[in-house]
This record gives C-alpha cells, structure tokens and sequence, in this order.
C-alpha cells in the first residue's frame, strides 16, 4: 500500500478541525479561531506515534490526555462527545474512500486520486460552513435586561469570558455607561488581536434577569459591539 504522508496529515487535521467545530456548536463552547489551530497542530501531532511501535490504542490515551489539560473537569464531557464525533467523520469519509483503511484512530490513504481532492473540498466547505454560520454563535447569544447605577442596557452572556479577579468573576461593562467611576485596580485581559490593560471597578449592586446581585467587579471597555458581557460564572441560577 502506497501511503502519500502528507494528503494524509492534512485530511487528519481536516478531520480534527471539523470534529472541534461540530462540537463547539453541539456543546454550545466559544472555540476561537487560535485555539482551533491549537487543537488541531496537538491533536494531529498523534499522527506520528503511527511510526513508533506503541500499544493499540496509544492514540486514545494520548487523546484523552490532552483533552484532560485542555478542558481539566470537563473531560468527561468533551472526550467521548469528541470521540465520537471524531470517529462518525472518520468512518463516513472511510466509505467514501474504499481504497482507505482506519489505522489506530487515523486514516490512511492509498495512492492519489481525484476522489480525494473532491472529498477534501466537500470538508472545506463544511468546515467553512461551521466556522461563518453556526460557531459565529450569534445563534448561541443570549441578551438579558442589566440594570446598574442608574443604567439600562443588555449584556451578553459570554461562554468564553472566563476572567476573574482573586478568583471572583468578571464582567465587561462599556465605558459609556460607567460615567464616573473610581478604579480599584488595573487587569490584563485577552482579546482576539492581543492584549489590553483596562480599568477595573466595583459595582455594589446590579441587576441581571430582574435579579440583584451585590459586589460585582466589572472592566470597562471601549468596544462598540456590545453594551455589557456576562460571565457565565456569574449567572448560576439567574437563567
């Protein structure tokens, strides 16, 4: 069997790329686009351990592991749901391809064919799919009514706002609703292009959902796209 390395490294990682996506939408999780690319270049680095004489199943544990220091607690949750995911693409595309066969969690192809360039764009086109229509998650945004200092607007409840401040949680408030603020502290947080100082204040009541919460540090930003973002730490019961 004639086995071109690289057509398979790729439609590995096209595989992983899509089983990621698919989660993200089924789990609704906010995957971006960096962390994607990180998922894919570890998961796919198990591509290699096909050349090493390793126990059957290695890959799994090698899976597992990683899921296990990405997600931590949650790693009873995204492991079989990835895996299964995973392993549904890979047994369908394996149909599709006769001449392929399933070597410990990989697919290995045989020889080059045109097939396997209409195969690859069909899962570009799904993976574009995912990525532009369903894990934009503006499917997933939930708006609710916040109240605060006097102010009106709607926060978004963001899955990927994990910050904290000695482990408290934090929200995001616009600047054009703090008016006049005192600063407790500076924080570096994240965004999508790098990463940026802002002001760190304290609310001493707010409220989400018709419900009042008290002490609740927020940042403020200056972005434009949303009035105020939730964490989902924060919320518990409040949905």
């Amino acid at each position: 069997m004639n086995v071109y390395i690289e057509i398979t490294y790729f439609m590995n990682a096209l595989l992983i790329l899509l089983s990621f996506e698919i989660l993200s939408f089924l789990l609704n999780i906010r995957i971006t686009k960096k962390r994607l690319c990180l998922y894919v270049l570890t998961y796919n680095i198990s591509f290699v351990f096909l050349f090493i004489d390793l126990f059957t199943g290695f890959i799994l544990l090698y899976d597992f592991i990683l899921t296990f220091f990405y997600f931590k607690r949650s790693v009873y949750i995204y492991y079989p749901v990835y895996l299964f995911i995973y392993f549904s693409i890979l047994s369908f595309v394996q149909w599709l391809l006769p001449s392929s066969i399933i070597f410990q969690g990989v697919l290995l192809m045989e020889g080059y064919h045109i097939r396997y360039i209409m195969i690859i764009a069909v899962l570009v086109i799904l993976i574009s799919y995912f990525y532009i229509d369903l894990c934009r998650h503006r499917i997933h945004q939930q708006m609710v009514k916040v109240c605060f200092q006097g102010h009106q607007c709607y926060g978004f409840i963001d899955n990927g706002n994990q910050v904290t401040y000695h482990g408290y949680p934090v929200i995001f408030i616009n600047q054009r609703f703090a008016g006049d603020y005192t600063v407790i502290d500076n924080i570096w947080i994240e965004t999508a292009s790098q990463q940026e100082k802002i002001d760190l204040i304290l609310l001493p009541d707010i409220t989400i959902h018709y419900q009042t919460l008290h002490d609740v540090y927020a940042g403020i930003i200056s972005s434009n796209q949303y009035d105020c973002i939730l964490n989902q730490q924060l919320m518990g019961g409040l949905l």
